[in-house]
């Protein structure tokens, strides 16, 4: 008998409830709403990093950031050979192994090594395979784009011609190309982050979106860690206007609904292949997007649920109805998961749980205590004056270029943990937070200093303390525990 097929569709910087079936009025998903019908649709999902490499690493590796090393989006983080991944674990049993779209998960060497096809994108366009003339005009379009922010008018292609199609075409020729043997597709997506761009129909589809539909406050950041200040200060974040970040929230509903229509046709392939009965789905993001909360924008070092709360429907062979479940999970459970589901051993160097009795209807609950960790061992500079930031700001970036305050966004470990409708935050060289989700679920009021709140914080700051001392925390070797006390507390 064939063993089961596996695909990974995989977003970037997707926020948990950006698509119809997950409670979005305005977004129109109608494909990913589909796959909706006869998937397991996880409400509490979460990701070990709210930045793109360590996530991915986490999810591949199936290991928490201390534990696999991929503390920056560097290509030093980057799964390598001699570290173990659900990709080398399927190539070992037979499987076909394949990637359409973004990679920032594996090295030159590791792709090497266990890829046998490769169809890769970045956000600025085509970067390794087949090209086209499209996409080198893609590319050359692109590479003049600012980052991060408010880019008017739709770019210059035709649907067609855009990265997420593409990313079909090369999808598709995957699955045509192995409709005898098992495989397993990496379908990546760049989309929904920055440069926030798209083409047409997609730019003008979410036209009517206005300042009513974004949840901006006016988000006093004194009392919160300084890093989250930054962000809110940055790449034009503190001068648009509510219209203006309005106009990027359409934009990027315009690339959620680009990137379904992609999920569209390769679904539509698998149905005319008769595999979708045969082929376990996975679909998910590595992070989330604050998408206007707090007034904010893209990511930042930071742990709020906007961030590190992200969207999970998984299908298995002989799935045929929908079901919704609030088990709470980390992105590291879900290689575990398809292993255990193909039957297949689940290496020891793991710490993911599978969470296969959830989907077979076994278990009503996964995690009781989600970790999340972002940053690099680097100490962060000190935190200065709101009123002070204005002029720092402007000499550094000319100094430095604009990506300066990097330093304080991406620079010192943090940690997250999430318990008992809870969380506790803690930064190195910042401040901490605490929140009660319960009574608080926007996460607005830093409890971390309230008098009656410190026994909770105690209690979550010496839980939060005993994870970390469990596992190493570099790539290679392991630090001492005054070590490692440096580095996060």
């Amino acid at each position: 008998m064939k063993k089961k097929n596996v695909i990974v569709i995989m977003t970037d910087e997707q926020r948990h409830d950006s698509l119809r079936c997950l409670g979005n009025e305005v977004l129109q998903t109608p494909h990913l709403d589909e796959l909706a019908k006869y998937s397991t649709t996880f409400t509490h999902t979460f990701c070990a990093s709210p930045i793109c490499v360590p996530s991915r690493v986490s999810f591949y590796t199936g290991q928490y950031v201390n534990r696999n090393g991929a503390v920056s989006n560097a290509p030093d983080s980057h799964i390598t050979l001699g570290q173990t991944s659900l990709v080398e674990v399927l190539k070992e049993q037979g499987y076909t192994i394949g990637l359409a779209g973004k990679n920032h998960t594996f090295s030159e060497d590791y792709m090497d090594r266990w890829f046998d096809y490769r169809e890769e994108y970045f956000h600025f366009g085509k970067t390794h395979g087949t090209f086209t003339d499209s996409d080198r005009a893609v590319v050359d379009y692109l590479k003049d784009k600012s980052l991060e922010g408010l880019i008017d008018g739709p770019v210059p292609f035709d649907e067609s011609e855009w990265i997420n199609q593409r990313i079909a075409d090369d999808g598709i020729r995957f699955l045509e190309s192995n409709t005898e043997n098992p495989f397993f597709l990496y379908y990546s997506f760049p989309d929904p982050h920055w440069p926030n761009v798209v083409c047409e129909p997609y730019y003008s589809m979410y036209d009517g979106v206005g300042p009513e539909d974004l949840e901006v406050m006016e988000m006093n950041w004194e009392g919160h860690p300084f890093k989250h200040f930054v962000q809110s200060q940055v790449n034009g974040f503190d001068t648009y206007t509510p219209e203006q970040r309005a106009r990027i929230l359409a934009t990027y509903y315009g690339q959620i609904s680009s990137m379904d229509a992609a999920v569209g046709r390769l679904m539509e392939k698998l149905r005319e292949l008769s595999m979708l009965e045969d082929t376990m789905i996975v679909y998910t993001a590595d992070h989330g997007n604050f998408g206007g909360r707090y007034g904010l924008l893209g990511k930042t070092g930071g742990f709020f649920d906007a961030l590190v709360r992200i969207p999970m429907m998984v299908h298995v062979p002989g799935q045929v109805t929908a079901s919704t479940s609030d088990a709470e999970i980390n992105n590291i459970d879900v290689a575990p998961t398809i292993l255990e589901s193909l039957k297949i051993e689940i290496p020891s160097r793991m710490q993911g749980v599978s969470f296969l009795p959830v989907l077979e209807g076994k278990s009503d609950t996964h995690r009781s205590e989600i970790y999340s960790e972002v940053g690099a061992p680097d100490l962060p500079p000190d935190p200065v004056a709101h009123r002070d930031f204005a002029q720092l700001h402007t000499q550094m970036s000319k100094d430095r270029g604009w990506q300066w305050f990097c330093d304080y966004v991406g620079k010192g470990r943090a940690a997250m943990l999430r318990k008992d409708g809870w969380k506790y935050c803690r930064y190195v060289n910042d401040l901490e937070e605490l929140y009660d989700l319960t009574a608080d679920p926007m996460e607005i009021n830093n409890l971390a200093e309230h008098p009656d709140s410190q026994p909770k914080k105690e209690e979550l700051r010496e839980r939060l303390f005993d994870w970390l001392m469990t596992v190493p925390v570099l790539k290679n070797g392991t630090v001492t525990s005054a070590e490692r006390q440096r580095l996060f507390f």
